[in-house]
């Protein structure tokens, strides 16, 4: 009789994590169905690329800024971009990273052009990989990659997380608003050249539906707690056609 009530006792449990795990899958396919839908739908799943201007911010660990500085982004989805930044528009640095070709390059002072070296090219991937473009269209699809359910974040109540594993261990937090649906804010972790972890956050606001698109124009990112990077995005296109010429080699002016 003993041996019988273990028996049930066990197939209970596991009965019950079994639907446990049921609901969680449910929750988690909403959560990503509802997100992309408010993205877009397939408008946002058929961008190829995208160029953008706009201002950022750098902040040091006191928190004192930078000041402001132009951008010019070309990306090329999934893993093509070329950045131009500097307020003159003859004396700018331009970085290249083509990940199909495994190349890159920086072009700083518009005196000489070097390769990326492999941090950088790492820090490339790293970006790509934990991008809202990346994540929504490829990753969280992946039968390899693992998604847990979270519930609600503990410090607001308005946003559900999502934590995605890969088999190389990279553990990604998706944080989804429960009004709008959007994609608030993307954690993750990163190991600098010095082998130091630590803990970046993307915080995504001022969302404007552009070419069918809805796009973040304001993008904050932080590290281990501290601001970071502070983004705003004054013009977007997507779907211009961008040529391979984009993403070769920057030559310096003559």
């Amino acid at each position: 009789m003993r041996k019988w009530t273990v028996l049930l006792t066990v197939g209970l449990l596991l009965g019950s994590r079994a639907f446990a795990r049921g609901q969680d899958e449910a929750k988690i396919e909403k959560l990503f169905r509802e997100a992309i839908q408010v993205l877009g739908g397939d408008t946002f799943l058929k961008v190829t690329d995208m160029v953008s201007n706009g201002t950022y911010y750098l902040f040091d660990r006191d928190g004192n800024s930078s000041g402001l500085i132009k951008f010019d982004d070309y990306t090329r989805l999934p893993d093509r971009v070329r950045f131009e930044s500097g307020n003159k528009r003859k004396e700018r640095d331009v970085t290249v990273f083509n990940l199909e070709r495994k190349e890159g390059w920086i072009l700083e002072d518009e005196k000489t052009t070097r390769e990326a070296t492999p941090d950088e090219m790492e820090g490339f991937k790293n970006d790509v990989k934990h991008s809202i473009d990346t994540i929504f269209r490829t990753r969280y699809k992946d039968p390899e990659n693992k998604l847990f359910y979270l519930g609600p974040s503990d410090t607001d109540v308005q946003l559900e997380m999502v934590r995605l594993l890969d088999p190389e261990n990279d553990e990604v937090t998706i944080y989804f608003d429960r009004l709008s649906k959007l994609p608030a804010k993307i954690e993750y972790q990163v190991i600098d050249k010095r082998g130091l972890r630590y803990r970046e956050a993307q915080e995504f606001s001022q969302w404007h539906m552009i070419q069918g698109v809805n796009t973040p124009l304001r993008i904050d990112i932080s590290r281990n707690g501290r601001k970071f990077v502070q983004q705003f995005i004054l013009k977007i296109t997507y779907n211009n056609k961008l040529q391979d010429s984009f993403f070769s080699k920057p030559v310096p002016p003559k």
